[in-house]
């Protein structure tokens, strides 16, 4: 599915270039004969101990995979008839590998905010967002995900990774696929791009663009009544 961005939004027509892993073939090793001494323990290898957890690699890009419809893409303009339905259930990952699920049954009402490093107006959200939580503002009970979407190698803040713990954001965050699959399934249209669900995971409101603390505090209480 290909996501078309309002004119008024940011927007990027490069995406991330493709990452290929290079495998190298090892060939076996001849048997030595047996011998009574211990072999030397190699000090300079790379390879975890055993007790050691593996590193999971960092990418800036996940898989997504998406079940059910996309949701209708939001048009500031006109009343959103996407109100009151389901939205799909996206499966996806943080950067380090961690399983995010966006969407379906939960604990509590979700918060999804759509994120593009390079976007000023993304820029300026993140820390009315953070001020909001610092304060204790959010309301209890309200779950907060992140998604970096439209990843550009060349552009400024790259890359997201970095860029989301230097702005202090303090919530999960999914990493979406270079397709945008995460945020056309929700129908969105601009940067930042913000969805709240309620514990079914039926949409309660959408919004498109930037906003200060307060207006968007505005926001969450009349979504969640």
């Amino acid at each position: 599915m290909s996501l078309t961005l309002v004119a008024s939004a940011c927007g990027s027509d490069d995406t991330a270039s493709d990452a290929v892993d290079e495998i190298e073939a090892v060939a076996d090793e001849p048997i030595e004969a047996e011998s009574t001494e211990e072999a030397p323990v190699d000090e300079s290898s790379d390879e975890p101990a055993a007790d050691e957890p593996a590193v999971e690699e960092i990418l800036e890009n996940r898989p997504v995979e998406v079940t059910g419809d996309a949701l209708a893409v939001y048009d500031s303009t006109i009343p959103d008839d996407t109100i009151g339905t389901a939205a799909p259930v996206i499966a996806g990952q943080s950067f380090d590998g961690t399983p995010v699920t966006l969407g379906g049954a939960s604990d509590n009402p979700t918060m999804i905010v759509f994120l593009a490093h390079w976007c000023p107006h993304c820029n300026d959200e993140i820390p009315e967002l953070v001020s909001l939580d610092d304060a204790g503002s959010i309301p209890e009970g309200l779950d907060v995900i992140g998604v970096s979407t439209a990843v550009d190698p060349g552009a400024s803040n790259y890359p997201p990774s970095e860029w989301i713990v230097e702005k202090e954001w303090p919530w999960a965050t999914m990493a979406d696929d270079e397709e945008l699959s995460a945020i056309a399934a929700m129908g969105g249209s601009s940067f930042p791009f913000t969805v709240i669900l309620d514990a079914d995971g039926n949409v309660l409101a959408r919004r498109g663009g930037s906003a200060t603390a307060d207006a968007t505090l505005e926001f969450i209480n009349a979504a969640l009544g």
